[in-house]
């Protein structure tokens, strides 16, 4: 018996038993959680604090006492992942942990798919939202300001939020549906394509928005200047898909664009103060 039960404890599958759904309520209790996962992170194990607060409502369901406990502790192992990308990992997992408590796999089953998954799951969120929609979304707005829009900033929050709350949603529900295989579905998305095309997108963005920055500074009614607007916007648009051509990231190039902007706006009004300002 001693024997069996330390078999047991050190996660081999029992008997398999019907599996116990955890139900929609908990999922939706896990999603809301799952905005909150990256209130307590550390150096030490990184997001396993905040994995552990999320899935904890289906955990309650499916185990109590000293199973609880182990689940609990599986939990709270190293993780660092990419928050948006990880509803789609608290799903596929709470998937496993009902065919664990069923005896149908065991838990060293669970925590290798999270150590597996986390990795690529960060790489295809830090790409997609941090170099790529947050960057471009930023330059939409920007372009849409100096435009004369004023309700361009809601552009940047409408925009970025409809994405990931999107994502986030889909994600944990097709988890849970499809279990491991669900990274086949993002794969499918392609967010990486969506990525790369979308720097080319925020640099003719980041192009309008300097040269509209430039123009609204330097407006003047003399010669010098005047009617270059275009030529500039060519100018910019040109030099931003070199960059980006040269890898430069998204980053760079937001700072960058913005030195530069400051420094013709700063040279121009330094070099040539004779020129009259429009009413």
């Amino acid at each position: 018996m001693s024997t069996l039960q330390g078999t047991l404890a050190a996660g081999a599958p029992a008997a398999e038993a019907p599996v116990r759904r955890v139900g929609r309520v908990t999922l939706f209790r896990v999603l809301w959680r799952s905005f909150f996962f990256q209130a307590a992170c550390n150096y030490e194990r990184m997001q396993n604090v905040g994995f552990a607060f999320c899935i904890l409502p289906a955990l309650t369901r499916l185990y109590q006492g000293e199973d609880l406990k182990r689940a609990m502790t599986r939990h709270l192992e190293f993780f660092n992942s990419h928050p948006y990308m990880t509803d789609a990992l608290l799903g596929a997992t709470v998937r496993l942990e009902e065919e664990h408590a069923a005896g149908r796999i065991g838990e060293e089953r669970i925590q290798g798919f999270k150590a597996t998954m986390m990795g690529p799951m960060a790489a295809i969120g830090d790409s997609f939202f941090w170099a790529s929609l947050k960057p471009f979304a930023a330059a939409l707005a920007v372009a849409g300001v100096f435009s004369d829009v004023p309700w361009a900033p809601l552009v940047f929050l409408l925009l970025y939020n409809m994405f990931h709350l999107v994502l986030r949603i889909y994600g944990l529900f097709a988890g849970y549906r499809m279990g491991e295989r669900v990274f086949e579905k993002l794969y499918q998305i392609d967010l990486v394509q969506f990525s790369d095309r979308s720097h080319y997108l925020a640099g003719v963005c980041i192009g309008v928005g300097g040269a509209l920055l430039v123009e609204h500074a330097t407006r003047s009614r003399a010669a010098l200047g005047q009617n270059l607007e275009s030529v500039l916007l060519i100018a910019l648009v040109l030099i931003l898909f070199q960059l980006l051509k040269r890898k430069v990231t998204m980053i760079w190039l937001l700072y960058g664009f913005t030195l530069l902007c400051l420094g013709m706006i700063l040279g121009l009004n330094a070099f040539f103060p004779l020129i009259e300002r429009g009413e």
